[in-house]
């Protein structure tokens, strides 16, 4: 606790001295000898097991640290594991990590232990949600790309809504953590007759098996499958160059730009996302009502997202999103400290405006590489969107420096990313680019050059 001379205090001198951040920062800090919480809105918690109070204050935020941290490794590796071995291995396997891994944390020895365990937990959460996401967009046409792209944002906010439910009638930790789990064993009971990627399946040539998948899929819609799809399909693959790597999307100069402003919208998106969930609590009022709130505002987000990609494009849709998200958010320091209700409005509506521009760059990104680079190109943005979210917990740290910190940053930060759109072209209703030279071309304005043009390499 912070070392403060009391004596000669009345009881409110005492209160508000206690309350007081200013000069906060100048003051040393005592170790703790014994502890007493308050029980009245949690049972229990990690920061009340372990005394995450005090000078280990900061060993709270690790918490939420390590689990960015999981999706950030995740998101290295994930992408070879998918492109390897499948979609369906990746999302079984991300369903029993994060069941024994998620059991292992309710039970965890120390905070050591529960760090460790949770950040496996999210790096298994992560294979589990990418497998689904790819799953999804890759058993449909362009035309329901981005339908099904926003699709599980729904799921989502359905099961961000309901955390705070269960953790109000549950207000034990460990308990909690254990039963929000248990939900995840019934994946099992239907996850035989999710079939696998049959654009997967093709680009290994893999053809007999996609095309049990395709036949399936035209028997289900009554419609006929051509009898040499097939042999077209075993064409195309075999002209395909899959010889792409991570190193491609930095050699050429117009990929290279898309690339960065990729990692700049995930980085962006992530930061603000998490900064605004986290501090959801910190807003006034009762933190399971927050909770709920900061959830179900993205309902709306993703259904602006689902429209603009559906109707308007990726591009201006993300512009808009982002840099009102940064109003919002600087607007906060305008309202009063004591007008509670307007700042959690803006804040809410800061967090709709970012979920909506989650849903588009989650398809944008998509939309910019090429198919022999899509993964990739994806799992680059992520990587750094991730570790960028590292410093979310962290951020709201600030504030016990000074309160203005956290929104100035992210404002900012919310606001440079919209305006980073200018540097990428709009897709669509585009043909998604194939190669690597067909994705160096998008958004040139030399768009008259011939498919065997020769790239300029730096």
């Amino acid at each position: 606790m912070y070392q403060r001379n009391y004596t000669g205090l009345n009881e409110k001198d005492v209160t508000a001295a206690m309350l007081s951040k200013e000069n906060a920062s100048t003051l040393s800090i005592e170790d703790c000898s014994s502890w007493n919480y308050d029980h009245s809105t949690y049972q229990s918690s990690i920061v009340t097991q372990w005394h995450l109070v005090c000078n280990r204050k900061a060993l709270a935020s690790a918490a939420q640290t390590t689990f960015i941290l999981g999706l950030m490794l995740c998101s290295l590796i994930y992408g070879q594991l998918a492109d390897r071995f499948g979609r369906k291995p990746c999302l079984i396997g991300g369903v029993f990590v994060s069941i024994i891994f998620g059991f292992a944390m309710a039970f965890s020895p120390n905070y050591i232990a529960f760090l460790a365990f949770r950040i496996v937990y999210a790096m298994g959460g992560f294979a589990l949600y990418q497998s689904a996401f790819l799953i999804s967009i890759e058993l449909v046409g362009p035309k329901w790309r981005s339908f099904n792209g926003t699709l599980l944002c729904f799921y989502w906010v359905f099961g961000y809504v309901s955390c705070a439910g269960t953790a109000y009638l549950i207000r034990d930790w460990p308990t909690l953590q254990w039963v929000t789990v248990v939900p995840l064993i019934l994946c099992f009971s239907y996850i035989y007759f999710i079939p696998e990627s049959p654009r997967w399946l093709i680009s290994k040539g893999r053809i007999d098996e996609a095309m049990v998948i395709i036949e399936k899929i035209a028997k289900s819609n009554k419609k006929s499958v051509p009898d040499n799809v097939a042999e077209e399909l075993g064409h195309e693959q075999a002209d395909e160059d899959t010889k792409a790597n991570f190193w491609h999307l930095f050699r050429y100069p117009n990929l290279r730009k898309k690339t960065f402003v990729v990692i700049s919208h995930w980085a962006t998106v992530t930061l603000v996302y998490y900064g605004l969930s986290l501090n959801a609590i910190t807003l006034g009022g009762n933190d399971y009502v927050n909770f709920a709130i900061n959830g179900a505002v993205e309902l709306p987000g993703c259904i602006l997202g689902l429209l603009a990609l559906q109707y308007i494009g990726r591009r201006w849709p993300l512009a808009v999103s982002l840099c009102l998200c940064g109003i919002c958010i600087l607007g906060i320091l305008a309202v009063p400290a004591d007008v509670g209700w307007a700042r959690i409005l803006l804040a809410m509506s800061g967090k709709m405006l970012v979920s909506c521009a989650f849903a588009i760059v989650y398809v944008y990104t998509g939309e910019l590489f090429p198919t022999v680079a899509r993964a990739i190109g994806f799992n680059t943005g992520n990587f750094f969107g991730r570790f960028a979210g590292l410093a979310a917990p962290f951020l709201l740290d600030l504030g016990d420096i000074s309160e203005l910190l956290p929104p100035i940053i992210m404002g900012s930060v919310s606001i440079l990313g919209g305006l980073t759109v200018i540097f990428v072209p709009e897709t669509h209703k585009q043909n998604l680019p194939e190669t690597i030279q067909d994705a160096e071309n998008l958004g040139k304005r030399e768009m008259h050059l011939e498919k065997g043009t020769e790239m300029v390499k730096l």
